[in-house]
């Protein structure tokens, strides 16, 4: 059957009618028409597999990496970059206004100066001989000897780790692959089922031409968990560095393997230095959500004190030896759960938030109705706007900003800045 198609979903499927019902299709894009087939019917829309299209638009583009049809890693490739924007901007302005009634003004989306190679971190599935990326809604293994959206040493590692374990006949050992790799430092995290000797990868690393000049660090994480939990379980170093080290915002800090940390530096900075931009000379200022410090260092460059608020112990530690080894006097690290720690805080000005993909959680402290100035980041439209749908009571929305944190795939970061009606 052909469908036409009007607009695009929220996980950038094609949008039309089959016989006056909703029917999304992937990989089509608005203005197109294309030859659809069924694959799941339910009571108000219908899910397709597009086969053929027709009136091909502007706007499409050829996707550069051969496993994008296959691949769960990407979804929105064959589009232009500039209409992988304009979806990220509806995306939030829509979800907004469906969960809030708000019809609210959203600038456009940020971009990324780089749409490929601009992951700094990489986690790659392995089963027996098979290592790459599962396929959408599977835990099947899409085969891959790269990921376009990976940094080029990262693609370098890999291929070096997959010729290693298939010399050595390590395939049934391994579990994942987790490279970071950040300013020419290297952490691997090699994950089995059981230990093993790889004692050996770390030279042949150090010996590869394209990773020459690089310091390398090599942890073997051994995980017996059954779920698709990765970095838990008994961890060794095995050989080189421990931590990156990196100079930011006049800051210096260390990321380890474990520990979180942006995958794409250019907007994470272009974020963080919009936030400093919004906040006013000599506030005081909670940061909720704080992680590892450094977006609560960052503020304490201008603020009068900041204190931090983060649940996650190993990040509390982070934050706290972030802050002493840049001599930071005005910033309070709290280790405790945000919606409790922030009524034992007295009087602030502006709550900077940044949770995770849950949002702020049921249990909302009414004392965050108490600030001046809301500035959240969010990672979740959705979560998002459920927490707009409290605060819409307190708070007008000032500015909505969306950023490209992740080019080819339909995740957006968002600030939103809120003022106190009062």
């Amino acid at each position: 059957m052909r469908i036409d198609i009007l607009n695009l979903g929220m996980n950038g499927e094609g949008v039309g009618k089959v016989d006056g019902k909703i029917t999304l299709a992937n990989f089509v894009l608005p203005g197109e028409s294309a030859e659809i087939e069924i694959v799941k019917d339910y009571k108000n829309y219908s899910l397709a597999r597009t086969t053929k299209i027709f009136d091909k638009s502007s706007e499409r583009v050829n996707p550069p990496c051969k496993y994008f049809y296959t691949c769960g890693g990407c979804t929105l490739q064959h589009m232009s970059y500039s209409l992988q924007l304009k979806f990220k901007t509806d995306l939030v302005k829509n979800t907004i206004k469906k969960i809030t009634g708000i019809d609210c003004n959203v600038e456009n989306t940020v971009l990324s100066k780089h749409q490929y190679n601009y992951r700094n971190k990489a986690s790659f599935n392995y089963q027996g001989a098979h290592a790459g990326f599962y396929k959408t809604n599977s835990h099947e293994i899409v085969d891959i000897d790269h990921c376009d959206i990976c940094s080029q040493t990262i693609n370098d590692i890999f291929r070096v780790f997959n010729d290693y374990i298939k010399l050595n006949s390590l395939e049934t050992y391994i579990k994942y692959l987790v490279v970071r790799e950040i300013d020419s430092q290297i952490l691997l995290g090699v994950v089995t089922n059981t230990h093993i000797n790889i004692n050996t990868l770390y030279n042949i690393l150090l010996d590869n031409a394209n990773l020459k000049n690089k310091k390398i660090g090599i942890y073997q994480i051994v995980n017996t968990r059954k779920d698709s939990v990765v970095l838990k379980g008994k961890v060794y170093h095995v050989a080189g560095i421990k931590e990156i080290e990196i100079k930011n915002f006049g800051l210096t800090y260390f990321v380890d393997l474990l520990g979180f940390h942006q995958t794409n530096i250019d907007i994470q900075n272009k974020i963080y230095s919009y936030v400093l931009e919004c906040i006013e000379l000599n506030e005081i200022v909670v940061n909720g959500f704080s992680g590892a410090g450094l977006l609560s260092a960052i503020i304490s460059s201008k603020a009068k004190h900041v204190y931090g608020i983060e649940i996650d112990k190993s990040s509390h530690f982070s934050a706290e030896k972030l802050k002493k080894d840049n001599k930071i006097f005005n910033l309070t690290n709290i280790l405790g759960d945000f919606n409790k720690e922030i009524d034992k805080i007295g009087l602030f000005d502006t709550l900077v938030l940044d949770p995770s993909k849950k949002g702020l959680g049921k249990a909302i402290s009414k004392k965050l109705t108490q600030a001046k100035k809301i500035i959240y980041i969010s990672c979740n439209p959705i979560a998002l706007a459920k927490d707009l749908n409290y605060l819409k009571d307190y708070f007008n929305i000032e500015k909505i900003v969306p950023f490209d944190m992740f080019p080819n795939t339909t995740s957006v970061e968002t600030v939103i800045i809120l003022k106190n009606k009062e």
